[in-house]
């Protein structure tokens, strides 16, 4: 009986409506009393100001668990050996980016990152997901394409494409356009998708290529180049006036020198400069003769060649000329730097924009740069 008056009923003797008539309302009038909705109100702010407080500035804040994620990815990334990898986060996501040796690298990279911290997920605060931001390395200043006229007509066509199908367009376009026909091979940049307006600009150096008596064209990033020689001076013009309107991200420099006359510039920057330098080194390998100090008959002609492009660059260009350093022989290295500097000066006074230095690493015998003089 005493159980079923507490849950069921709680009488007074009384009358009125100072008593409630059951536990349930005598429960409803306290939790309603004013007193009572202050002090929950407070608790209640209370709770959220602390939970705000915790998640804006405390361990758990979204800028420390960025922190510790990001210092726990590059150490993972450092210790696996991945010099060429960063890392930033977004929340719990990992960015990843960097100019990857190749495929094997990358893909370990991102796995290293995905498990540099616990594996909570959300919840936990872990790296949840890793966003692919890396290229290739060869493609980190931008694929290059390049043709050359051989001495027989015929083009050489080397270095990259978008796809495939330009691939073949390019092929197509320059065995019509050519009247030696073409030797074409060219390389798929990985995950490349199709660029018409890439195919467009490839196109229209070598239409202009074409109508030079010999030359060759680079395309590096957005930054052509064609240098050459031309029958006449109003081919000179035609191409370096055609060329002034590229397909929307690209633009192209030139060189061209008509017969008995002087020559046709365009080289507005140092990008456009180096583009230039890069189209007149030619595709032979810079070489010395045999345990020489005298540059290879291929390579004093590129030399003279590339001493007359940076005479059309502009004034604030600097060309460094650099040779590989043999080994423990200063008087062989000496001649070397003279023989060098000769040619690229073409003999006349010394250029104070060009540079012929040693280097100790370095994978060809003779290599430039071009950059910014400092003034």
């Amino acid at each position: 009986m005493l159980f079923r008056w507490r849950t069921r009923a709680f009488n007074s003797p009384f009358s009125g409506d100072f008593w409630p008539h059951s536990m349930e309302d005598f429960m409803l009038d306290l939790a309603l009393t004013p007193r009572t909705r202050k002090t929950l109100l407070m608790a209640a702010g209370l709770v959220v100001l602390a939970a705000v407080v915790l998640f804006s500035f405390g361990p758990f804040s979204v800028g420390s668990i960025e922190a510790r994620l990001a210092v726990g990815a590059r150490e993972a990334l450092d210790s696996r050996g991945h010099d060429w990898a960063s890392v930033r986060m977004d929340g719990q996501r990992a960015i990843l980016t960097g100019a990857a040796p190749d495929v094997e690298a990358r893909d370990d990279a991102i796995a290293t990152v995905l498990t540099s911290s616990w594996s909570g997920g959300v919840v936990a605060g872990g790296v949840t997901r890793v966003i692919d931001e890396t290229i290739e390395a060869r493609l980190q200043s931008g694929f290059v394409f390049r043709a050359d006229v051989a001495t027989n007509g015929r083009v050489l066509i080397r270095g990259d494409a978008t796809d495939a199908g330009a691939r073949d367009a390019v092929a197509r376009y320059a065995s019509a356009n050519f009247p030696g026909g073409a030797d074409t091979d060219l390389t798929l940049v990985p995950g490349g998708s199709a660029s018409p307006d890439w195919e467009e600009a490839a196109k229209r150096l070598l239409g202009q290529l074409a109508r030079l008596d010999r030359g060759a064209l680079v395309l590096r990033g957005e930054q052509g180049a064609l240098v050459g020689e031309a029958s006449n001076p109003q081919i000179a013009r035609s191409v370096t006036q055609t060329l002034q309107a590229m397909p929307t991200p690209f633009r192209a420099a030139t060189v061209i020198t008509p017969a008995g006359a002087p020559a046709e510039v365009r080289v507005e920057d140092v990008a456009a400069c180096s583009a230039v330098i890069l189209a007149a080194q030619g595709t032979e390998m810079p070489r010395f003769e045999r345990a020489g100090a005298t540059p290879s008959p291929f390579t004093s002609v590129a030399l003279r060649r590339v001493g007359r492009m940076f005479a059309a660059c502009p004034d604030d260009a600097a060309l460094t000329v650099s040779v590989r350093r043999s080994a423990d022989d200063a008087e062989l290295d000496e001649a070397r730097i003279a023989a060098v500097t000769g040619l690229v000066t073409n003999v006349t006074a010394e250029n104070p924009r060009v540079f012929v230095v040693l280097t100790d690493r370095q994978d060809d015998a003779i290599s430039f740069a071009i950059a910014t003089l400092e003034g």
